[in-house]
Order: structure tokens, then sequence, then C-alpha cells
């Protein structure tokens, strides 16, 4: 099931009980959406292409004691609306939920004005957002029923291909952490550290070489997980993998993560180049072309000693 579908899934079932909740799209053609504007059509508010519009919308509907959900394509929603958020669900620390679809490179076929390789360094930076990056549908569900329950300003970043679930699945108790570790930590192992969908190529490799690896999964990476240092403090190094531009990425969550901690592992970031793709031709040729193959991300492993 596409993340997409998941989440809207579970706004479809709360709205039976909860009036209270509006969908605001700026996209139609998609069964999920068309079942939630047809079984509530007065939650259902289609504000067309008109991201920034949208976002002031949902600021106006907040204020008045709503649970708001905005969804919309990524480079639009997270880019061309970005000052809108700021001043509505930042500054005036609104409840809104921005679901954003198709991170990194997942528009692939339609070139680098829909490549969202900056969106997660840009929420980072507004006041008071919590950023989510689910790796499969499940995980989705579970966030999309956190936040339907208690409402906050938040970013929530989904594949826009269908991911495989994950296994073990990600539980609540996992959520409230924010993060999941996959495997035995040791001195002797490497933490590969990602989300999303760059997870399932760490978690491909982990399972290819179980003696070397762990893998961790940051589900929540806006506020950083404060246990994740203290928990993986014993390995031997961390590689951070990210489709995103190298400038506030993942990485730089957890260089800062553990900069207030007294042991500071060698950490090395496998991202994205600091530059424009104009290239395309499908996302797995655009990420191995790009540095970010299962064997590039060995390969920065190796720089670890």
């Amino acid at each position: 099931m596409l993340q997409r579908d998941a989440f809207i899934e579970e706004i479809t079932k709360y709205l039976e009980k909860d009036k209270s909740i509006f969908f605001l799209s700026a996209d139609f053609g998609a069964k999920a959406l068309d079942e939630l504007r047809q079984r509530f059509p007065n939650n259902f508010l289609h504000c067309g292409i008109s991201e920034q519009a949208m976002l002031d919308i949902a600021a106006g509907l907040a204020l008045e004691g709503n649970k708001v959900f905005v969804y919309g394509m990524a480079p639009f929603l997270a880019l061309r609306s970005l000052e809108q958020t700021k001043c509505g669900a930042g500054l005036m620390n609104l409840p809104i939920c921005l679901l954003s679809v198709g991170i990194g490179l997942g528009y692939a076929d339609a070139g680098p004005t829909h490549y969202t390789t900056e969106d997660f360094a840009c929420f980072r930076s507004i006041v008071g957002s919590s950023i989510y990056t689910p790796a499969d549908s499940l995980s989705t569900k579970l966030i999309a029923k956190e936040l339907l329950e208690k409402p906050k300003f938040s970013y929530i970043r989904l594949d826009r291909d269908v991911l495989p679930n994950i296994s073990p699945e990600i539980t609540n108790a996992d959520l409230n952490r924010g993060f999941k570790v996959f495997g035995n930590i040791n001195n002797n192992k490497i933490a590969l550290i990602s989300h999303g969908r760059m997870l399932h190529k760490c978690l491909e490799i982990y399972n290819n070489k179980l003696n070397k690896f762990v893998c961790v999964d940051i589900l929540r990476s806006k506020p950083f997980p404060k246990d994740l240092p203290k928990k993986i403090s014993s390995c031997k190094g961390i590689v951070v993998v990210d489709e995103q531009s190298p400038s506030g990425n993942l990485s730089s969550c957890v260089f800062e993560g553990f900069s207030e901690q007294s042991y500071f592992p060698k950490i090395i970031s496998k991202s994205l180049p600091e530059k424009y793709i104009f290239e395309n031709g499908g996302r797995e040729y655009l990420l191995n072309k790009f540095g970010l193959s299962n064997d590039d991300i060995i390969q920065a492993s190796k720089k670890i000693i």
C-alpha cells in the first residue's frame, strides 16, 4: 500500500467520529482521495494547484480549533508554500500536519523541478516543527494515529512508491522513542542510520552482513531522539544514508545529537552531491549514478577503522 493511502485511510476512519478533522488537497486522481472526498465532502477541500493559498486556509481552519491535514506533491507543498507554513503553523504554533509525497528523487521521471532534495533542511529550520519519515505503510499508519489523537505542527515525508513492510514491525514504543534498531549492537559493528526509502537499502546490507552492521530507522528526526546516541555509542562507527543534499540533512541531526555526548564516534555522511541533478531515467539509476548504491554505502563503511 502507498504510504499516502495508508495515512488517508486512517483519516477516513477517524472522520466517522470526529468532524473537526479537515483534509486539504492540491491534487486529485487517487482512489483514497476520492473515497475521502465522496464520504466526507464537507471536510474535504480541493484547493487546486495553489499550495500557498492552501496553507493560509489551513491556518484559518486551525485557528478555529480544527485538526487540519494538508496534502500535496513534495516539491510544491514543501518549498512553494514555505513562507506560509512558517507564518501559519510556525509563528502561530498551529497544529497543521503536512503530508508531502515524492521526497528525494521520487519524481525521477519529471526532472530537477520535481526533485525534492532540500525539504528536510528547510523544515528542520522552522521553529516548532516535528519531522517524520516512515519507511513503510505500517509505520505511516502509526504516525497518522498519533497525530490524529494529538495534533501538532508536523511534516510527514512520504515516498511516491510502494515500500515493502519492514519486519519486525515498527511498534508504538519505537515511535515514542523516535527510532528502531535492527540487530545486536557491539563495538565491532557499524551502525547504518537512515529513514524512508533509503532505510531499505541499509536493511539489505544489514541482512547480508549481520556480523558487520546494525541498522537504525529514524522515525522522527525532529525532535531528534535523545536516547539514540547512548543506545549506539558502543558501535565502531556510523554511516548516515540520506536521499537529500548534503547541507542540513539527516547527517546534521546525527552530528548534533552526538555533540552533547562524551563519546563522539566517527560519522560518515552518504547523501546526494551538492549540485542540481538534471538527469532522469529512473530513481535507481539516479541513486546509483550519484553515490547512493548499496556498494557505495558499503565502501563508505570501509573508511571506518
